[in-house]
């Protein structure tokens, strides 16, 4: 079952069928559609009973008016002739046109107060008499025809009786007509002096009507009970055939719209064809496609019109209708296959120019723009040239020389177009020249060729050398206060515990045990300051290259097991292992030994007071013959988490414990940083989280 409902939808016999059932079908439910047309249908589908229906509601209701209008309006001939009749309304429209024509539109304009007044100013309206008293004739005109006219209508309504009375003269139709009799019909209206009444409930619910001129006026209608019987049976029976025709045009047009969709869902499907295959109709703009389909129905329609207003059949305006309908399936079915194929913004025309006109557009004021920047915008000697230009140019026309005038104008172009740009890129260097003078160092003068080019170069140079000397001098002025500042911290605290040591010893109240207590803080404070001053000492010297280097060849292995064994207690107090690798072959550097010790000395310490407890050191040794260095590194895990840099960790006075509660100086690493410089060698740091690594390079021994 589905490989045969997938099979036809590739059928073309089947395409085909819907293609000719859709067109079929809507013609079929416009042409029922069109003779529903023939009825009263807002009449007849209002409702199924006809004394309820808007048809007889209407009847009634233009029989009042139609009677209203003769015997109460117009009254007689006599009256109409006499001017009685006309709408005081219409003479005041007449009024106000002829004031407009006059451009008078604002009592101000007459010189009185009310549009009443500007109505009934005798003395103006006297030079228009003539135009008032002919406008008068053609509205009596008009009453007499509409008079004679609505009497004949009263006449030629069938069924209809009625009696009035209006200021004491009765009129009756027909003659012999009584009220009471009327009343007693089963469809009747009366209206008394305002007061409306009616066997039909949806006209009793009416107010009065407002436009009667006397509210004497008295009417009672009603209407032949014969004939609203008859009345009722081609009621009933048009509203049959009317519900027939609406019930053939609802199912017609859903076959239509059901074999439209089919062919629809089956459009661009064909067999052993993999996607959608287009029509060579489909290669054809979608817009102008759409246009010219416009274009036809349009023309149907007229057609259609025409031939209605000439009385031809049906037949043939249906057999257009479906042309029509034809030519709408064809492209509605064009535009499903676009669609599945992806291709619709691709095949609208309109689109495209809109396209390539907005490109053609960017690219002009882009030109225009570059152009702009790159040699007028905010270029003083471009100013300056078109200034003097335009000058010469007014000058040379103000005293008849032309030709001077054509050739300032010819030199501007060429100046601009050739020269311009060098003068921009002049200025640009001059405008960087100031901006570096006034304190943008780090600005940079680009895009510039030739001469202008190295000039350029060698701004951004002194640019750059501005920028690092101010970089080093900020540096410097950093470092010098957290100097102070750590010293003083680090001076202060011992001197602290000293001075209050001091002072509860004086105090003589102390046993002999709290005595040795005080007295070994004191030793221990004093030690503490005496380490720290021995450490500033020395990082002075060694930060001013101030003391003596005796190069030697070292060997970094034997140095290392010897300064490992006179640590060996402390080592072993520290809950670390140790590993360390030395090499396969000679380690021999040229360095200061008493230096170099002093340098693995202060690592060894580092390590000591801030690596991880019972965690592992590693110290390896390595070579490099491309430079000829020798390296030992050492790593560990530190204790506190290491959030500083490595160029920051070897200032004075910084430690990995921001909170400077551990006993170091913060001296060790900047005192053998300097030591290896001096040496000609290298200390290195690196950070990889908690991993915290320390190379000492030393060129290799010859």
């Amino acid at each position: 079952m589905a490989t045969k409902l997938k099979t036809i939808w590739t059928d073309q016999k089947f395409k085909i069928a819907c293609s000719l059932l859709a067109v079929v079908f809507i013609t079929v439910s416009v042409g029922a559609l069109f003779e529903s047309y023939w009825f009263n249908w807002d009449y007849l589908a209002n409702t199924n009973n006809y004394l309820e229906s808007a048809e007889l509601e209407n009847k009634v209701l233009t029989a009042y008016d139609r009677i209203e209008r003769v015997y109460n309006f117009y009254q007689s001939e006599e009256n109409i002739r006499a001017g009685k009749a006309i709408d005081p309304d219409a003479m005041d429209d007449y009024k106000w046109d002829i004031l407009a024509g006059l451009g008078i539109t604002d009592p101000d304009d007459m010189g009185v107060s009310t549009e009443k007044e500007m109505l009934n100013d005798a003395n103006f309206w006297q030079q228009y008499e003539n135009e008032l008293e002919a406008q008068k004739k053609l509205l009596i005109n008009e009453g007499l025809y509409q008079y004679e006219r609505q009497k004949k209508e009263l006449e030629q309504t069938q069924g209809l009786s009625y009696v009035i009375e209006s200021k004491g003269v009765k009129n009756s139709q027909p003659k012999d007509a009584n009220p009471d009799d009327l009343l007693n019909r089963r469809v009747n209206f009366t209206y008394n002096k305002g007061a409306i009444s009616s066997s039909l409930p949806s006209i009793d619910k009416f107010e009065p009507l407002s436009y009667s001129v006397d509210p004497d006026f008295q009417v009672v209608i009603g209407f032949d009970d014969a004939y609203i019987a008859q009345r009722e049976v081609m009621y009933q029976a048009e509203r049959l055939e009317f519900i027939w025709l609406m019930s053939i045009f609802v199912v017609f047009f859903i076959l239509a719209a059901i074999c439209a969709l089919l062919a629809c869902i089956s459009a661009g499907q064909k067999k052993d064809v993999i996607g959608i295959s287009l029509s060579p109709m489909d290669a054809f703009w979608i817009d102008a496609h759409c246009l010219l389909l416009l274009g036809v129905e349009t023309i149907v329609i007229a057609a259609i019109v025409f031939f209605y207003d000439q009385n031809f059949p049906r037949a043939v305006m249906l057999m257009l209708f479906a042309v029509g309908a034809a030519f709408g399936l064809n492209f509605l079915l064009s535009l499903v296959r676009i669609l599945k194929d992806g291709s619709f913004g691709e095949r609208l025309l309109f689109l495209k120019l809109i396209r390539r006109t907005w490109k053609f557009i960017k690219d002009q004021f882009k030109k225009v723009s570059i152009y702009y920047n790159d040699v007028m915008k905010g270029s003083a000697t471009v100013k300056r040239f078109m200034f003097w230009a335009i000058l010469l140019v007014v000058l040379a026309l103000s005293v008849q020389v032309p030709i001077l005038g054509i050739c300032s104008f010819i030199c501007i172009i060429y100046l601009l177009y050739l020269g311009g740009k060098k003068a921009k890129k002049y200025d640009g260097i001059r405008d960087g020249l100031e901006r570096i003078k006034n304190g943008e160092v780090d600005y940079k003068l680009t895009g510039f060729d030739g001469a202008l080019g190295e000039l350029a170069e060698g701004i951004n140079a002194i640019g750059d050398g501005i920028s690092l000397a101010v970089s080093e001098e900020v540096k410097s002025q950093r470092l010098k206060t957290e100097l102070l500042t750590n010293v003083s911290h680090d001076i202060r605290t011992p001197l602290t515990s000293i001075i209050t040591s001091i002072d509860l010893l004086k105090n003589g109240n102390l046993n002999p045990e709290e005595k040795q207590k005080y007295l070994d803080i004191l030793e221990n404070k004093a030690h503490r300051l005496k380490v720290l001053t021995d450490d500033l000492f020395e990082a002075a010297k060694a930060s001013s290259g101030n003391i003596e280097v005796e190069f030697q060849a070292v060997d970094m292995e034997m140095l290392m097991t010897q300064g490992l064994g006179e640590m060996e207690e402390d080592l072993k107090n520290s809950q670390l292992e140790f590993i360390t690798q030395y090499p396969n072959d000679l380690f021999v550097v040229t360095a200061d030994g008493r230096l170099i010790w002093r340098v693995i000395e202060n690592l060894l310490f580092n390590i000591l007071k801030y690596a991880q407890k019972e965690s592992r050191v590693y110290i390896e040794f390595s070579k490099c013959d491309e430079d000829k260095t020798g390296m030992v590194v050492f790593k560990n895990v530190s204790s506190q988490p290491l959030n500083i840099s490595p160029e920051e960790l070897m200032e004075r006075f910084k430690r990995g414990d921001e909170t400077r509660n551990s006993e170091g100086s913060g001296l060790g690493l900047a005192i053998a940083k300097d030591l290896m410089t001096i040496q000609q060698g290298e200390l290195k740091l690196e950070i990889d989280g908690d991993l915290f690594k320390a190379a000492i390079i030393l060129p290799l021994a010859e």
